[in-house]
């Protein structure tokens, strides 16, 4: 029986390395599993319910909406699992319905999960996704990172790259180096025009023979069992992290750059994460110069570190689509009501959140300043010039985000 210890529980990839780490001492059959998962998911109901981060009754019931979130990421790591892959890149456990960890609103994430001591071909055509971002992990640390416009690409966008344990001697080109028993492939795709820009196709072959064959044979019988432990320890644990993670930033403010690195995260991203906090009646407004750079966007997100749902709601705003007010600054107003403001970000009935401004190679990763304002005064807080926008206009600003994310995932 797992003992809720392994420091990585928290992430899905580690229900589908319960399926191959072989039998353990402590290991229940399947029933005692079946059981063990019940407990941890009513430990989670009872986190959702007394955790501070719970004030009204949209968080409540969006936390156990959470909870639904989380098993369905989790149950799709274990009826998905392949001891032996079918070589492709797939979407990853998350889009604009599973959502999990403040995922970007502008971006489709796909992988491929690859095997430790063989080397692959990736390859295909770029498309037109205004950033394109490799990586290879080795379970949750980051292997190497590239982006596909530094690599060399033809006229037509196509290219290919090698993921090998050490760089390939008499094959020149793009490489990527693997690590571990069992590597991944993440591919990102930040969007700024939802309507016009096209996501990647890309496919991986193996190059030469398969290695380590005797690992490829999974015994059923033992790693059900696991992966249900696995699955409980992954809700009870990813909802505990990221609410003591979300409580870390300061109400209505922002903590300086972060590297997370370590946890997964691109290195070529700077996130800048805060805390939205507001009650009734009440408007933040977010105030930056925005950097410059490849990609920078708001987005915001419920207690739970789910990002409102951007189909829905105008609850992220990227470069492409904020308007910077005449005096070269960003200003974004976070309430539950429409000001008539274009930077509106729409809270959606929740009393607090996260708050990201993303920086991808971007000159800097500024920190906002923030202040707190009655909701009948937003309008004297902005400048006489602010841009704003009548309701049949926003109603169509919304109707194409629905639109463009229906797309996206289609």
């Amino acid at each position: 029986m797992s003992d809720s210890k392994n420091p990585m529980a928290w992430l899905p990839f580690s229900i589908a390395e319960a399926a191959v780490a072989g039998p353990a001492d402590g290991d229940v059959d399947a029933p005692g599993a079946w059981s063990y998962l019940q407990e941890r998911l009513s430990d989670a109901a009872q986190v959702v319910q007394s955790d501070p981060a719970n004030r009204n009754r949209v968080d409540l019931a969006a936390g156990m909406r959470h909870l639904l979130v989380l098993l369905t990421a989790g149950i799709d790591e274990i009826l998905r699992f392949d001891s032996d892959p079918v070589l492709c890149v797939q979407a990853t456990s998350t889009d604009d319905l599973v959502t999990w960890g403040m995922e970007c609103p502008d971006c489709i994430y796909t992988r491929a999960v690859l095997r430790g001591g063989e080397s692959y071909r990736l390859f295909g055509n770029r498309g037109t996704a205004r950033y394109v971002g490799l990586q290879t992990m080795n379970g949750i640390t980051s292997t190497a990172n590239e982006l596909v416009d530094e690599l060399e690409v033809d006229a037509d966008g196509n290219f290919e790259v090698v993921l090998s344990p050490s760089e390939p001697t008499g094959r020149p080109g793009n490489w990527m180096r693997l690590e571990g028993d069992n590597p991944t492939l993440t591919v990102r795709h930040f969007f700024y025009d939802w309507d016009t820009e096209v996501a990647s196709s890309l496919r991986v072959e193996r190059l030469g023979d398969a290695v380590g064959a005797e690992r490829r044979s999974v015994d059923p019988v033992v790693a059900i069992p696991q992966q249900l432990v696995a699955l409980g320890d992954f809700v009870e644990g990813n909802l505990a992290f990221f609410l003591q993670f979300g409580a870390a930033a300061p109400a209505n403010g922002f903590l300086p750059p972060i590297d997370r690195t370590d946890i997964g995260a691109a290195a070529e991203n700077r996130p800048v994460i805060g805390r939205w906090e507001l009650g009734s009646g009440e408007a933040l407004i977010v105030e930056v110069e925005p950097p410059q750079g490849i990609y920078w966007s708001f987005s915001i997100g419920n207690p739970w570190w789910e990002t409102i749902h951007y189909g829905r709601h105008q609850s992220s705003l990227n470069a492409h689509q904020a308007v910077v007010d005449s005096d070269g600054l960003v200003r974004v107003v976070l309430c539950a009501r429409d000001p008539g403001v274009a930077n509106w970000l729409d809270t959606a009935g929740f009393s607090n959140g996260p708050i990201i401004l993303r920086c991808v190679r971007t000159e800097t990763a500024p920190t906002p300043s923030t202040r707190v304002v009655p909701f009948d005064e937003i309008r004297a807080a902005l400048p006489a010039d602010t841009a704003t926008v009548t309701a049949e206009e926003r109603a169509s600003v919304i109707a194409s985000r629905r639109n463009a994310v229906r797309e996206r995932f289609a």
